[in-house]
């Protein structure tokens, strides 16, 4: 009899195998009071555990395979969880003020600390929470001499024709599976933006989260098809089914294989128009993947995962994090985005300035110029990293020439302060400006004289054009990036940049969808930055496209307006 278990996809692609289950062993977390004698002792063993902790997670640090920096990244930030002392610190505390045992008081300080973290309804905070439980079931499974990941002996070597079934998967977790070469991964609890969600993309394996009581509604070697695009997880399917997915899965490596064939072509239409591909990157694999996909550089380097810590980075930090950038692009040009911070994205370190409507607050530029000096060492920064390669200074959220003005001339405040300490500095270091605001766009030739080079935002514009939350079920149907309003403010920005010198690059999401490409090809935008795993399809889809032929359907369309998938649809199979 057939099932099918429902959850989300995050990572494209099909497994097929058989189950095999990873089962937590349950940890014995005793509860006990201690004698004044004893105390010392327990906080020894707390310590302890906590060494060991380390030690494991140094070990699985060099252990992590070659394209693994986000599992790096990840067991760092669990390592620093460990010596942190809003956790440890204040468990000591409790075992010395309360006298109860180590694991009492580490499960009643990660239940404070979790407590705090649920009032926040954050993604940000979400993955925080989830390194904090990782981190402290690690001691807590050292302290009981449990193993300290679920994939250890329990676990074959060999998994190219196995799909893990699991409750959840740490970093580490995914580390070893990844060495291991599982063919998919099913896991109970997480969503899209969870740690293994994250890693699975990096990785990519097919993976399917959120498929509730999984481990237990599936046997051990049960025979399962896992399709990663449609969340779903298919048992006691027949021999008809397992060949059509057998031949999708073939299908589509060899189109992933055919599209990276693309990628060694010349940057031209089919009636030779020239176009560049640039990536959106901000993690070392995100700058690795754009250099494989020959990137002309990185069109979007987002930087507010530098300020997503209790601690506000310093202008030293930042200066690593973006020399690392420029060093990893060996040559071609980084556009960093300043702190683009404000509506559902706000710092816990700039929590103060939230005001009541964070969409259309205190975001973006608005925010810099109101901590100038937060501003000031983020420039700095940028400036003194110019030297190690080409790189761009990219202002989001534009919506007054007197903002820019005030931007512009700190950024020459900064500039001159850095020559007089001697530093060496790109002096004609290119800034340029998101066009995201209705305003700005309507405002562009005010904008585009004061500007080295432009980027459309569309996904801000085309929520602030059509006044629509895509994230808004009740709305998301309104989405449409061939309404009118768009189409004509898109051109507008297009023929400012022509007009005044001044490049146009497209780096929302429309520049990553291979349809939606034609579309602003007609309306004139020849760059795009995107993720750096959408290069392929896009590439391909200009190779294959004729400017001309985009620009006279984008013309029909106009004279007789249809719906934008149809308009889209209808230059996809040009």
């Amino acid at each position: 009899m057939s099932l099918i278990l429902t959850g989300i996809g995050v990572t494209s692609g099909i497994a097929i195998g058989r189950v095999h289950r990873l089962t937590p062993g349950e940890l014995d977390l005793p509860e006990y009071h201690l004698e004044a004698g004893a105390v010392e002792n327990e906080i020894e063993r707390l310590q302890h555990a906590i060494d060991r902790s380390e030690r494991f997670i140094q070990r699985m640090l060099e252990r992590v395979a070659e394209g693994g920096e986000t599992a790096r990244e990840l067991l760092e930030a669990h390592r620093l969880i460990l010596r942190d002392p809003l956790l440890v610190d204040a468990a000591v505390e409790r075992i010395r003020d309360s006298r109860i045992n180590a694991e009492w008081a580490l499960v009643q300080q990660s239940e404070a600390l979790l407590d705090e973290f649920r009032r926040l309804d954050d993604s940000y905070i979400a993955l925080r929470r989830e390194d904090l439980e990782q981190a402290v079931q690690l001691i807590l499974r050292k302290m009981a001499d449990q193993p300290a990941t679920l994939v250890g002996a329990q676990v074959p070597h060999q998994l190219a024709d196995t799909v893990i079934v699991a409750d959840s998967l740490g970093p580490a977790d995914m580390a070893i599976l990844h060495q291991r070469r599982v063919a998919g991964l099913v896991t109970e609890h997480g969503g899209p933006m969870s740690h293994s969600a994250i890693l699975a993309r990096s990785l990519e394996i097919p993976m399917v989260v959120g498929i509730h009581q999984a481990v237990n509604r599936l046997n051990e070697d049960e025979a399962v098809i896992l399709d990663g695009h449609y969340g779903a997880l298919m048992v006691g399917f027949d021999e008809g089914l397992q060949r059509h997915y057998e031949d999708k899965r073939e299908a589509s490596e060899r189109h992933r294989t055919e599209l990276k064939r693309f990628l060694a072509r010349p940057s031209r239409t089919l009636d030779g128009e020239g176009f560049q591909l640039y990536g959106n990157a901000e993690l070392p694999a995100e700058f690795e993947r754009c250099r494989e996909a020959r990137a002309a550089g990185i069109g979007l380097m987002r930087t507010e995962y530098l300020f997503l810590g209790d601690r506000l980075p310093d202008e030293d930090t930042q200066y690593r994090a973006y020399r690392a950038a420029i060093e990893a692009m060996e040559g071609r040009p980084v556009t960093i985005r300043t702190l683009d911070a404000g509506g559902d994205k706000l710092p816990p370190g700039l929590a103060v300035t939230q005001g009541p409507n964070p969409a259309l607050g205190l975001r973006g530029l608005r925010l810099s110029l109101a901590v100038t000096e937060l501003f000031r060492e983020q420039i700095r920064a940028i400036l003194r990293a110019s030297v190690h390669g080409p790189v761009q200074i990219l202002l989001p959220m534009l919506t007054d020439v007197e903002e820019l003005h005030q931007a512009r001339r700190i950024i020459d405040d900064c500039r001159r302060e850095l020559q007089r300490r001697g530093e060496s500095i790109d002096p004609g270091l290119p800034v340029g400006g998101m066009i995201e605001t209705p305003a700005a766009a309507l405002a562009v030739r005010e904008f585009a004289p004061l500007l080295d080079f432009m980027s459309i935002g569309t996904n801000d514009l085309i929520q602030y054009v059509l006044a629509i939350d895509r994230q808004d079920e009740q709305v998301s149907y309104l989405y449409d990036p061939g309404h009118p309003a768009i189409l004509s403010l898109i051109e507008q920005i297009v023929l400012a940049g022509r007009e005044f010198d001044c490049p146009v690059t497209v780096c929302g999401e429309l520049a990553g969808d291979e349809a939606a490409v034609r579309l602003l090809l007609a309306l004139g935008v020849a760059n795009f930055s995107m993720p750096p795993a959408s290069i392929p399809a896009v590439k391909k889809s200009l190779i294959d496209a004729r400017a001309a032929r985009c620009r006279e359907i984008l013309a029909r369309h106009r004279a007789r307006p249809a719906s934008g998938r149809q308009l889209l649809g209808e230059l996809l199979r040009e």
